[in-house]
C-alpha cells in the first residue's frame, strides 16, 4: 500500500472533491484490515491528522458520546479576513524585507530539475544530551528552542548563500489567534512566511534574542497572505524571495494500544 500511494508517484486529483480518500486491504493470512488515509495537504494539517486519530479512537472505545461539536472552518476564514487589516500587514513585512533585492537561495540553486521522483530525505536523530543542553541553553536565555533553532538555520543560510542578511520561510501553526476551538478544528491552518535575520556578526545572545523578538512579531501576523509579504520585497516577480525552509515543530506521540493503536498506525497515512 505504502509502495503503491506514494505521493511521488500518486497524485490526487484537486479537480474532484473532496481531497481525501481511503483505501483498504486485507493482511496476508489472518483476519485483519489496514486502512490508509490519503489527505492533500490544501485540505489538513498535523493537527488535523491529530484530531481525526483522536476522534476515531473514541469511537473505537465507545466514546463517540464525548466528541465535542465539530468547529467549522469558516471561522478562520473569518479571522484571517478580519482580523489584522492588510495594511498592517504591508507595513510589517516592509520593514522587514523592503532593503531584500534578490532571492536568497542556498548555493545558488534556483532550477527544479525533474518530476521531483528522484528527491533523496535524510533524516538525522539528534543526541539526547545535545537535545537537552540546546533547551538548557534556550531557558538561559529566556528564549524558546524555537528561536535557537531559527538562529541556527539563518547560519546555515547565511553560509550556503554567502549572504548576512537572509530570508528563509518558516511555517506558522496558524493557530495561535484564530479563535476558540481552533485547536479542535479540521482544516488547513498552517501558513509559510519569510522571516529576516542579520547575521553580521552580532553577539549569539543577542541574536537569539533578535531572533526570538522577530518570531514574535511575525505571530500576530500569521494569517497574512504570503504573496503580500513577498510583494513587500524588492525582489522583483516571478523570482522566489526565498527557496528554503525551516518547519518546526513538537510533536507528543499519544501513548495508544490495542486496536486503537493499529488504526492510529495506518490512519497515518500519506499527508502531502
Amino acid at each position: 500500500m505504502k509502495r503503491r500511494f506514494d505521493p511521488r508517484q500518486h497524485r490526487i486529483d484537486l479537480g474532484r472533491a473532496p481531497l481525501m480518500r481511503f483505501v483498504i486491504a486485507v493482511e496476508p493470512d489472518s483476519d485483519r484490515w489496514l486502512l490508509m488515509s490519503l489527505q492533500h495537504h490544501l485540505i489538513g494539517d498535523h493537527t488535523t491528522l491529530e484530531v481525526m486519530h483522536a476522534e476515531v479512537r473514541a469511537v473505537l472505545d465507545g466514546r463517540a458520546h464525548e466528541l465535542a461539536a465539530p468547529q467549522p472552518f469558516r471561522n478562520l476564514v473569518a479571522q484571517a479576513r478580519l482580523g489584522v487589516d492588510a495594511k498592517a500587514h504591508e507595513e510589517f513585512f516592509q520593514e522587514q524585507l523592503a532593503d531584500i533585492d534578490e532571492p536568497i537561495m542556498p548555493f545558488g540553486l534556483s532550477q527544479v530539475h525533474g518530476n521531483g521522483s528522484g528527491v533523496g530525505e535524510a533524516h538525522r536523530m539528534l543526541p539526547q544530551a545535545l537535545n537537552d543542553r540546546l533547551r538548557h541553553q534556550a531557558r538561559r536565555l529566556g528564549v524558546s528552542l524555537a528561536s535557537l533553532c531559527h538562529l541556527a538555520w539563518g547560519q546555515v543560510m547565511a553560509r550556503s548563500s554567502g549572504r548576512e542578511q537572509v530570508v528563509f520561510g518558516t511555517v506558522l501553526f496558524g493557530r495561535m489567534h484564530a479563535g476558540a476551538g481552533a485547536d479542535r478544528a479540521l482544516g488547513l491552518f498552517i501558513n509559510t512566511l519569510p522571516v529576516r535575520l542579520d547575521l553580521d556578526g552580532t553577539g549569539v545572545e543577542a541574536s537569539v534574542r533578535t531572533t526570538h523578538a522577530r518570531l514574535s512579531e511575525l505571530l500576530a501576523h500569521e494569517h497574512a497572505s504570503l504573496a503580500l509579504a513577498q510583494r513587500c520585497s524588492g525582489v522583483a516577480a516571478p523570482a522566489p524571495l526565498f527557496s528554503a525552509l525551516l518547519n518546526y515543530r513538537h510533536n507528543a506521540p499519544a501513548a495508544v494500544s490495542g486496536a486503537a493503536a493499529a488504526v492510529a498506525d495506518v490512519l497515518s497515512g500519506a499527508e502531502w
